[in-house]
């Protein structure tokens, strides 16, 4: 096999590397024969750099490269015009057999296989940044894409030695699609008065996430984002991927992130990690303290009440404990903050894959919501480190998590990839340490059905609706019982 690389950004470079360390020819192009040969002095830089060599060659242009190649893989500008008029040039120089495949984040690939003429030899190859160290390779089939094609694409990422996951051509493929909601739900907590270094304490504490949300798009360009949104508006015509309003506005005003000094954080005071630090509760010593909770396995002067929905026998029943001793309600659902008894602590406690413990404390002075201080005495008994939030449905944890499991439902219902599928990208293009469906059989398919009902009723918004899977499973499961 050889292959031909259009394009000398940093994706097409590591693109590039990639394929020449698993022992296949390569040949790179760019706009001109300057730009190529420069493209290949930098190729082979960053090679050094890593203790590597490289034997890629460099041609004149995409005519010449082509002669006798396998494979073409485009990492042109993101625009389609751009890549209509390289396809066409690429289907009048390509022999018969060349497989050719897009970079592309973003664009449609079915577009691209007409523009290039033969649609069946044509696919998205969307490796993630950088190339040489991420292992996913979302394989985008566009709607005449054949099976020859498909399992071609296939055999190259094994030989890569990468992992691929298979993606029906559809707007923001898996990874970035099932993570917009994510970022949507993050920035909305921040309009809605929670300090973004809170959410991304949360999402790292309560989720596992390396990163959080709103840092990630601080590294990633706000810019970038709100073009996406955008696109992703225009492409579903769904208004729950409408962008979110603050977002534009620090567009607007030239505050697009971390490259700039400001974005949802301001780097001039603190960095993300000192913000994030600054707003964590580290346990302190374990308290003497005993605790009566079913979950926890323990029992004893306080009482921890966790439970989803207030109901009139759950609201009773937390009032009667309440009178009696110490009580702290353990729940996400904003129905609570019409229900909570006075001086009863209002947390939720959340068990990571690994094992960790990690709260979210209710503080919020507008709703009445004050901490009792046995809520700081349970938490250094259990060793659990905190974020203080405000009493919004979800609080921010389990917001972050359902809708995101919510999109990535609607991602299989519709056929565009497989929940394995998903939860593999996720995990490997994200490093979340469970994918959206690990996620929902952990938490339980009722619960997270739920916790959006609570939250639909409770923002009256469109984009908490359950997909219609996710209610055919909840209600499939009480038809079981």
């Amino acid at each position: 096999m050889t292959a031909v690389i259009v394009g000398l950004g940093p994706m097409g470079r590591g693109i590039a590397r990639v394929l020449d360390k698993a022992g296949i020819p390569v040949r790179v192009v760019d706009l001109t024969p300057e730009l190529g040969r420069a493209g290949l002095e930098r190729i082979q830089a960053e090679a050094s750099a890593d203790g590597e060599t490289v034997s890629i060659t460099a041609a004149d242009d995409v005519e010449t490269a082509l002669g006798g190649a396998d494979l073409l893989i485009e990492a042109v500008v993101e625009d389609m015009a751009a890549k209509r008029e390289l396809l066409a040039r690429v289907a009048a120089a390509g022999g018969p057999n060349l497989l050719a495949a897009s970079n592309t984040s973003s664009l449609s690939v079915s577009e691209m296989g007409r523009a290039y003429g033969s649609p069946e030899r044509l696919l998205g190859l969307h490796f993630f940044n950088p190339p040489t160290k991420m292992r996913l390779v979302e394989v985008i089939v566009g709607a005449a894409t054949d099976d020859a094609s498909v399992k071609r694409a296939l055999a190259l990422v094994e030989q890569l030695g990468k992992t691929a996951v298979i993606c029906k051509d559809s707007p923001n493929f898996i990874v970035n699609r099932v993570c917009r909601p994510l970022y949507y739900e993050a920035q909305l907590l921040v309009s809605q008065g929670v300090e973004a270094a809170v959410v991304d304490a949360a999402a790292r504490g309560g989720l596992g996430h390396r990163m959080g949300p709103l840092q990630l798009l601080d590294f990633t360009g706000l810019h970038t984002h709100l073009a996406s949104s955008e696109t992703a508006l225009r492409e579903f015509g769904d208004p729950r991927y409408r962008p979110i309003p603050q977002v534009r506005g620090l567009v607007r005003g030239g505050m697009t992130g971390r490259a700039v000094g400001r974005g949802f954080y301001d780097y001039a005071k603190e960095s993300p990690r000192e913000a994030n630090q600054r707003v964590l509760r580290v346990p302190g010593p374990a308290s003497e303290l005993s605790v009566q909770s079913e979950w926890l396995g323990l029992e004893g002067e306080l009482t921890v009440f966790r439970c989803g929905a207030p109901t009139p026998d759950k609201v009773s029943t937390l009032k009667r404990l309440a009178a009696g001793g110490d009580v702290v309600l353990d729940s996400s659902d904003g129905g609570w903050l019409g229900a909570l008894p006075h001086g009863v602590g209002w947390i939720h406690l959340h068990k990571r894959p690994d094992g960790a413990l990690f709260a979210e404390v209710v503080d919020d002075p507008a709703a009445n919501v004050e901490v009792p201080p046995i809520v700081d005495r349970l938490l250094d008994q259990l060793q659990a480190p905190s974020v203080r939030v405000l009493a919004l449905p979800g609080l921010v944890v389990d917001r972050l998590a359902y809708c995101m499991t919510n999109e990535a439902s609607t991602v299989v219902e519709e056929g565009t990839a497989s929940a394995r599928d998903v939860d593999v990208a996720l995990r490997l293009a994200m490093n979340h340490p469970r994918g959206p469906f690990e996620n929902l059989a952990a938490a339980g398919i009722d619960t997270v059905y739920a916790g959006l009902r609570s939250m639909t009723d409770a923002f009256g918004d469109p984009r908490y609706r359950p997909s219609q899977l996710l209610r055919r499973q909840a209600l499939g499961l009480v038809r079981a019982r």
